[in-house]
């Protein structure tokens, strides 16, 4: 339990530090209920004991209290939905082990504990141990490497199948002389770039050269392609030389080695290694993808700063559409503190910070105060430092100022805008879970932030125009914005604004649908019982009503069996929809008398329904009730059923 003093600085994951925290965590977790029989839950319960002995020197437990208890709690819930089952198969494979005399429990199986039950390796092992058994680690460890290049080539084959360079094809251009690639110059915007073909890749051989059509990887020597990496995507654009014009659709890097996926798409048919080339980047394209990425460092700062210093990077990906970014967080992040987040970046943008970019040693660059970094992301010596609203020689020169702790700091390769100004506007659009303890934003920027925001502000009109209704136009209205809001790109905050407000409407028009039903039954029972009483008093013996209560079957119903039980005739009472021109019809039967049981409900009405082109079902307790299509000729319907009943009761 005294790991527990782990948990201020990081969130049960499923790499590194993480990682071993929720090892630590599972472990205890089954030793507490499998060996000490504790109830359910019983884990986080002792967080406060822990705070109590040891909270003095460290005053960390005391300051995260709520927060270690939060992440104990959904560990442990996570974990405990699968425990049992886990472990019951856990002796089923341990078990026929030792039925084969065996001594070894196979990686496969362990891999399956892990993969399908949340069972860590080392709690295999353990429990493994327990029974006297050990574990196949390198059975499961390939086990693992299988699914991950299964994983792998899911993605690939998702992604389009792009061309890859795996460590045989670096190294054959290793052997051959071939340098890594110079891309210092993707950082100076707006300038073609001279270069030369240094090697052409196919996927899965080298070529001197290739003709018009084929899609292939070409290595240059230098290049001012922005190749993905970093979470950015990769830039497109044209090589251009004396054979024509490479379209370029995809950059990818492979051991330093900067592949520029695509094809030929005119001039002679046909380049070759060593051949001249221009670079010419479709900066354009890169215009609309470099503000997503520096919003996305302002996004981080933003989470910090609301959501608290336990946010941790865990992935991002910035596209000209739009960018996401992961980051560590227990729990979905409400409307308010969404509304904050949207704000502090808004903010910097008006503010229009510069943003600097300088490379530094990579220890100077870890001594700036503020600075934030991918968790287990391997960084380069010098490093390139990304910073906004000051100058980073400024950071390095005085780098324990507290003033940096307000401003956004990284390490980062990514291209930027040199001004918040140029991102224009920021809107959150979506805040949800994607893993265990892991949350995604998915947000815009500029003129998309715009339309974002305008599409806002009209429905939000609207739903204020939708409150002035009243009846079925108030019923329509709403039905139709909240299926318009739901599905609106609009910022996240701003969407649960609408909704609060749709949902105060959809109670008013649930209130106005309550006193209308109500009116519509007490308007029908009262015409079908005037209708029966006059049938009664001149000895018929049933009566054939027709109301004002458009499509309530309910309301029709309930004057059937008002009448029924009141006056104790046969009636069929029916209502249409104008609007619509569907009609509904209800008919009831007494069940007192062996004349009346001439009358079976559900053929009476059935006939009735006839000319209304309905059905109905077979009826229950003398009652059935059917819909009819063509209400237009109500008058024949009802002239149909007297004739019917009239004659089966004569």
């Amino acid at each position: 339990m005294l790991r527990c003093t782990a948990l201020f600085v990081v969130c049960a994951g499923n790499e590194g530090r993480e990682y071993v925290l929720r090892r630590i965590l599972r472990r205890a977790v089954r030793y507490g209920s499998e060996k000490l029989k504790a109830r359910e839950g019983f884990f986080n319960g002792l967080v406060n004991v822990v705070v109590r002995v040891m909270g003095d020197v460290f005053q960390e437990l005391k300051e995260k209290e709520q927060h270690i208890r939060e992440i104990i709690t959904e560990e442990e819930a996570s974990f405990g939905r699968t425990l049992l089952k886990g472990i019951e198969r856990f002796k089923k494979d341990a078990k026929e082990v030792e039925d084969a005399q065996g001594k070894v429990i196979s990686g496969q199986k362990a891999f399956v504990l892990w993969d399908t039950y949340g069972f860590p390796l080392d709690l295999t092992q353990l429990m493994a141990e327990e029974r006297k058994l050990g574990v196949d680690v390198e059975g499961f460890n390939k086990a693992m490497d299988e699914a991950r290049e299964r994983s792998r080539s899911a993605q690939t084959k998702q992604a389009g199948g792009a061309i890859v360079m795996d460590a045989d094809a670096t190294s054959i251009l290793h052997k051959k002389g071939v340098s890594a690639t110079d891309d210092s110059y993707k950082y100076i915007w707006f300038q073609d770039h001279e270069s030369s073909i240094k090697a052409i890749y196919t996927g899965s051989e080298f070529l001197e050269s290739v003709t018009l059509g084929n899609e292939v990887g070409i290595v240059l020597q230098s290049t001012s392609f922005y190749a993905e990496q970093g979470g950015q995507i990769f830039d497109t654009g044209l090589l251009e030389g004396s054979f024509g014009s490479f379209e370029v659709r995809n950059v990818q890097i492979f051991g330093g080695f900067i592949l520029h996926i695509g094809s030929l798409t005119g001039g002679t048919g046909k380049f070759s290694v060593g051949e001249k080339v221009v670079c010419k980047v479709d900066y354009e394209r890169r215009k609309i993808i470099a503000p997503n990425h520096t919003c996305t460092h302002m996004l981080n700062f933003a989470l910090r700063e609301v959501l608290g210093d336990h946010i941790d990077q865990k992935g991002s990906i910035v596209l000209p559409e739009k960018l996401r970014f992961d980051f560590s967080h227990g729990k979905p992040v409400d409307a308010e503190a969404l509304r904050k987040i949207e704000a502090i970046v808004n903010e910097q943008i008006k503010a229009e910070l510069g943003v600097y970019a300088k490379e530094v040693s990579l220890a100077d660059a870890k001594q700036i105060n503020g600075l934030r970094a991918v968790f287990g992301e391997v960084y380069p010596d010098p490093v390139r430092v990304v910073a906004i609203g000051r100058n980073v020689e400024e950071l390095v020169a005085n780098p324990d100022n507290n003033e940096w702790l307000s401003l956004s700091t990284e390490l980062c390769g990514g291209t930027h805008i040199t001004n918040t100004k140029e991102a224009k506007a920021f809107a959150l659009l979506s805040e949800e879970g994607i893993a265990k303890g892991i949350r995604r934003i998915t947000a815009v920027t500029t003129d998309s932030a715009f339309k974002a925001l305008e599409l806002a502000c009209s429905l939000e009109q609207e739903v204020e125009e939708a409150s002035k209704e009243d009846g079925s136009a108030l019923e329509k209205k709403v039905a139709s914005l909240k299926s318009r809001v739901d599905a609106a790109t609009i910022p996240a905050a701003k969407k649960a604004d609408l909704r609060s407000k749709i949902s105060v409407l959809q109670s008013q028009v649930r209130k106005l649908q309550k006193k209308i039903a109500e009116e519509n039954t007490q308007k029908a029972v009262q015409v079908a019982t005037e209708i029966a009483e006059t049938a009664a008093s001149e000895g018929k013996s049933f009566c054939i009503s027709r109301v004002d209560v458009g499509l309530d079957a309910a309301a029709v119903r309930e004057a059937v069996l008002k009448v029924l039980d009141r006056k104790g005739i046969s009636i069929m009472v029916i209502s249409i929809d104008e609007s619509t021109n569907k009609a509904v019809v209800c008919a009831g039967v007494p069940d007192k008398s062996n004349k009346v049981k001439q009358l079976e409900v559900s053929e009476w009405l059935s006939n009735a329904l006839g000319p209304l082109n309905g059905k109905c079902g077979r009826g229950k307790d003398g009652v059935a009730t059917g819909q009819g299509k063509d209400a237009s000729n109500v008058d024949e319907a009802m002239d149909v059923a007297s004739k019917f009943a009239d004659l089966k009761l004569r």
